[in-house]
């Protein structure tokens, strides 16, 4: 994990600002409601009513409660006497066979009890052939209970003593064969279900030496998604919770299933926790949910002061988890809908975007651009109103800052009138503007795209006649520039250049009203595109970085809205295959500051960013001529 290249945000002197606001539904000028236009984004990431994270200004990262040894898989309960009891997978270090105990009375300073001594029904106490992966441990009364599977894939319940920790426990026979991850819960009424897998369950027989019906299969209302069906890689939100580690909990009179999947969020190895709900252990549940990034296989357990709280414990795959192969614990709160999330007290991802805040919350705000001005001032664009201006209200607005910090608003610098073109009745909305300082031309450029519905985006330039940030503007051709969506202006050492859709870029000519060479796409080397949106460019010591935004993991349910990028000592490319630039970075504009440092502009733009649809920025570390890092807590 020490690979990793991202360090601390506070490295960097600028202030934080509080959480955002939930974002109410946009208005057009005058408080009049917008259009329904913005159907396609009604239950877009992007909406605080789907977030996952949403930290207060006090959030902290999660810590680590437990380091004694490296475990995966982790299990804890609390002890009848109000202590706590914790087991999980032996990683490395022996002993690693058998169920291996630890105690605590109060979650940080550990005791190890040793291998608990189970017994019976084949199993031999201190068999050392027998390697037990992810044993679970429950409590119930003045039963403790570990679940298991054996060393020949049978899942079995071992019962003991909550008040005999290092006593005997006695082993059911196999209760279900080519099992895995197998938990109990036992309700209030004393009723008891084996759970294993990504989701399986079946309730035993009363002295737990059998089934007591045949098992079934939990997954999410299929109801549920009779008018909206998951399409494209958000398909397995409809056929389950999780792939692995399914444990139940029992919340007032609702029963919460909760199990991890890896997503490939954030282009890596994330195991997330998912959870459903469902007024019975068998249904119907709800909709998963993910409830705490970067968990691992985990537990549910009541924490300190009754509060629902998951087990932190990610493995060492994931490139994002605040640590791994150790232990933790993330309070759980319920969201204004009533999902189940982490709380908004604790980080549980290890960047120092998860660790920001917003810098604009006065209005809502997507795709940002930020350029140095010649006079010294940073000056800022992005899409405003919701999900865009429609014709013919608002326009393009600018806010300026000499610090970063402090971001004065100046007012609208461009409206709708005069565009030279006829949209008729369409529905047209206003995205991703562009700013730049032009240093040959000595002035600014402005580009911005409209998407007509039914009818597809098209993307004007505009240029300053008085060379400074506020304009006038005037349009540099008669009608829009290129058809395709976010126009990039980029200045290079032969002149200026003109990116958008997905990769295109061309030269534009003297008069900049069209362009004096070819259209070329920019690719890497495997002939894929670096994001297949909001591409944007920087040059650092002679190499091109091509940055683009792309969606990695399910789209619209639980992915990542992250900056991707490539880099070339040409700027026609081949470019490097993509990386990982800037987690949650998406759609936004790398910029060099007066001091030297790079910043990559953030709006938030899925359930896991820190905050949704507000300009913020993010510290990027170019130290090589190779790589883009972003800096990591605790660094």
């Amino acid at each position: 994990m020490t690979s990793r290249r991202i360090f601390l945000a506070s490295a960097f002197a600028i202030a934080a600002v509080a959480t955002a606001p939930s974002i109410a539904p946009a208005t057009a000028q005058g408080g009049r409601q917008k259009a329904v236009a913005d159907d396609i984004f009604a239950d877009h990431p992007s909406m605080d009513a789907n977030a996952t994270v949403q930290p207060n200004a006090g959030a902290k990262p999660v810590a680590a409660i437990f380091a004694e040894r490296p475990i995966g898989d982790a299990s804890m309960a609390r002890l009848p006497g109000g202590g706590w009891i914790l087991t999980g997978t032996s990683l490395r270090n022996p002993p690693r066979h058998g169920v291996e105990l630890w105690t605590s009375p109060d979650a940080r300073a550990w005791t190890r009890v040793g291998l608990a001594k189970i017994g019976g029904n084949g199993i031999a106490p201190d068999d050392v052939s027998e390697r037990y992966l992810a044993p679970s441990v429950a409590v119930a009364g003045d039963r403790l209970y570990l679940a298991f599977s054996d060393k020949t894939g049978c899942a079995r319940v071992a019962v003991g003593s909550a008040a005999t920790l290092g006593g005997a426990f006695a082993a059911s026979p196999c209760l279900v064969e080519d099992a895995s991850d197998v938990s109990l819960f036992v309700d209030i009424d004393g009723a008891a279900y084996l759970i294993w897998g990504g989701g399986m369950i079946a309730r035993l027989a009363a002295d737990m030496q059998k089934l007591a019906e045949a098992p079934r299969h939990l997954k999410p209302d299929q109801a549920l998604f009779a008018k909206t069906p998951p399409v494209g890689k958000d398909w397995p939100v409809r056929t389950r919770i999780g792939t692995r580690g399914a444990t139940m909990i029992r919340d007032g009179d609702r029963y919460v299933l909760a199990a991890s999947e890896v997503t490939g969020r954030l282009r890596t190895a994330t195991e997330d926790l998912f959870v459903a709900e469902a007024p019975s252990p068998y249904g119907q549940f709800t909709k998963r949910a993910l409830a705490v990034p970067h968990a691992g296989r985990g537990s549910l357990l009541r924490g300190e002061g009754g509060v629902l709280t998951a087990v932190y414990n990610p493995k060492c795959d994931d490139s994002f988890a605040l640590f791994c192969e150790q232990v933790g614990l993330v309070p759980l709160e319920r969201a204004p809908d009533g999902r189940l999330r982490q709380a908004g007290s604790v980080i549980t991802e290890d960047s120092a975007v998860a660790a920001r805040r917003p810098l604009i919350t006065s209005e809502t705000m997507r795709d940002p651009s930020v350029t140095l001005g010649d006079d010294g001032y940073y000056y800022l664009v992005g899409t405003l109103d919701g999900y865009g201006y429609h014709r013919p209200d608002g326009g393009v607005k600018l806010w300026r800052s000499r610090d970063l910090v402090k971001w004065d608003d100046v007012g609208f610098i461009w409206r709708w009138e005069g565009m030279g073109y006829d949209f008729g009745g369409n529905i047209a909305e206003l995205w991703a503007p562009e700013i730049k300082w032009v240093a040959h031309d000595k002035t600014y450029y402005l580009a911005f795209s409209v998407m007509e519905r039914g009818v597809g985006g098209k993307t004007w330039l505009y240029r300053s006649t008085s060379g400074k940030a506020t304009g006038p503007y005037v349009n540099v051709t008669k009608s829009y520039l290129v058809t395709g969506i976010d126009g990039f202006p980029f200045e290079d050492d032969d002149g200026l250049y003109f990116l958008w859709g997905g990769g295109s870029i061309a030269k534009l000519n003297a008069r900049r009203d069209g362009f004096e060479r070819p259209v070329h796409k920019l690719v890497d080397r495997k002939g894929d595109p670096v994001g297949y949106e909001g591409n944007g460019l920087i040059k650092v010591d002679g190499v091109y970085f091509l940055t683009g935004a792309e969606w990695n993991g399910p789209l619209r349910t639980h992915g990542t809205y992250d900056m991707m990028y490539g880099t070339s000592r040409s700027l026609l490319g081949p470019y490097s295959e993509r990386r990982m630039g800037a987690p949650h970075g998406g759609h936004g504009t790398a910029f060099r500051d007066k001091q030297g440092r790079y910043w990559y502009t953030m709006f938030g733009n899925d359930p896991t960013a820190p905050w949704r649809m507000h300009f913020g920025l993010v510290p990027i570390d170019i130290g090589d001529p190779a790589s883009i890092g972003v800096l990591r807590i605790g660094e």
